[in-house]
């Protein structure tokens, strides 16, 4: 709430009541959710909340009253509200209002607390820091019992990644990684725009196929088994996307 946001409310007698603040209120909808309705003033001697239908058309909500009812839409078409009249010609307007939560986490124990505070920094460097009056209102830091588990998945270590793959290929053609490159935005030898690309994974040898559309992909590709089945004397066994 904005406290700065001060003023009077005039009624229909010329009386004034001050206004403390505007801010923004949460309500409850009857599906679950929240929403909010903003400038919204805090007059505290005010006995009633008064939703202004004024502003609600300034807004861009539509106001419908029919067969002792009230019906209010947003700019959109989609029905906010039907208020039935009561019998002393009031449109009453049960909003449920709610409190703004967020998530949070209470520690009793003053050593966990800071431990959470300082970016899980070790006991060790906290108590370090305790003792020597490294930090203003830093208390005595006690080394728990139980281990943090955020420390534990965070700083575990990796295993070293293979200089070479396990599964590799034993013979020539027995995998075949291949991928198409494309669209490149300027066009060199003879306009082609595409690249077709075959790598053995056995002896690691590569070809290059220039193309000039991706259509072109898989007559391509028969024309490279041909090629490298005839050459080799291996036929290919498996091929890989990359």
């Amino acid at each position: 709430m904005d406290e700065s946001m001060t003023g009077n409310i005039t009624f229909g007698d010329m009386s004034k009541i001050p206004v403390k603040g505007k801010g923004k209120i949460l309500i409850k909808l009857k599906n679950g959710g929240h929403q909010f309705i903003s400038n919204v003033y805090y007059v505290p001697e005010m006995k009633a909340n008064i939703l202004s239908m004024g502003q609600l058309l300034e807004k861009g909500y539509g106001i419908h009253m029919k067969d002792k009812c009230l019906y209010l839409r947003d700019d959109r078409g989609s029905l906010i509200a039907r208020v039935p009249m009561s019998s002393n010609r009031m449109f009453l307007m049960n909003i449920h209002h709610d409190a703004p939560k967020c998530l949070k986490a209470c520690f009793d124990n003053q050593s966990w607390l800071w431990h959470l505070r300082l970016g899980h920094l070790n006991f060790g460097g906290l108590k370090l820091l305790s003792t020597k009056n490294m930090v203003k209102g830093l208390p005595s830091i006690d080394q728990p019992d139980q281990l943090c588990e955020a420390c534990l998945v965070s700083k575990q270590h990796r295993h070293s990644f293979p200089k070479e793959s396990i599964s590799r290929a034993k013979a020539p053609l027995e995998l075949i990684h291949t991928d198409v490159y494309g669209l490149i935005d300027l066009a060199y030898l003879c306009k082609n725009r595409y690249f077709l690309l075959f790598i053995d994974d056995c002896s690691r040898k590569t070809w290059v196929y220039f193309l000039k559309q991706k259509s072109e992909v898989f007559s391509t590709f028969k024309r490279f088994k041909a090629l490298v089945e005839k050459q080799s004397g291996y036929q290919i066994k498996a091929m890989r996307s990359d």
